[in-house]
């Protein structure tokens, strides 16, 4: 049978393995070799140091494969946390909320009671009648507000559970 003489990576002490053999076990040091050839020579590398390697590169895969699944849950927030602005009078766009809600229902609300009340006391019929459309819009606005800051705050709660579940998931079981 023909041989090839190499060194261990390990200690450095002389061996001599099959032509076609992959591995070897060092008989001085017992540590398990790898044998690389390249064109005509042969050299060997520790297998516990490639395992190590690779179970570091399988760490880092990991946590690049959670920082992406967080970035795209992020990504998802974002886009589903635009479809719930308001676009004001001079197009700010802002998030709602209950208390601007109140605010709306209690401001617009207010104006419409004195319209009504100054509109029965001084103007003809139809009049009064505006003040109470009025005092309608603004408590449906109101609570149309509520109602979407409601649903922004579930839809919050939701991204913060998923968030939480991709910043803790284990990754995938390495292939083979």
């Amino acid at each position: 049978m023909e041989t090839v003489p190499v060194n261990c990576n390990n200690c450095g002490a002389p061996l001599e393995v099959a032509a076609g053999a992959n591995y070897a076990t060092c008989g001085h040091c017992g540590a398990r070799l790898a044998v690389k050839r390249t064109g005509s020579a042969a050299s060997t590398e520790v297998l516990e140091k490639l395992d190590r390697t690779t179970e570091q590169i399988a760490g880092h895969l990991a946590e690049l494969t959670r920082q992406k699944e967080v970035e795209r849950v992020d990504r998802e927030w974002e886009r589903e946390q635009a479809s719930y602005l308001i676009t004001g009078k001079h197009g700010s766009r802002t998030l709602p909320t209950q208390r601007a809600g109140v605010v709306i229902a209690l401001v617009m609300g207010g104006f419409g009671l004195i319209w009504t009340a100054f509109a029965a006391s001084f103007a003809p019929f139809p009049f009064p009648l505006f003040g109470l459309l009025f005092v309608g819009f603004a408590v449906y606005a109101g609570l149309s507000q509520v109602k979407s800051a409601g649903k922004l705050a579930e839809a919050e709660a939701r991204y913060h559970q998923r968030r939480r579940e991709a910043m803790r998931k284990d990754p995938p079981p390495p292939p083979g």
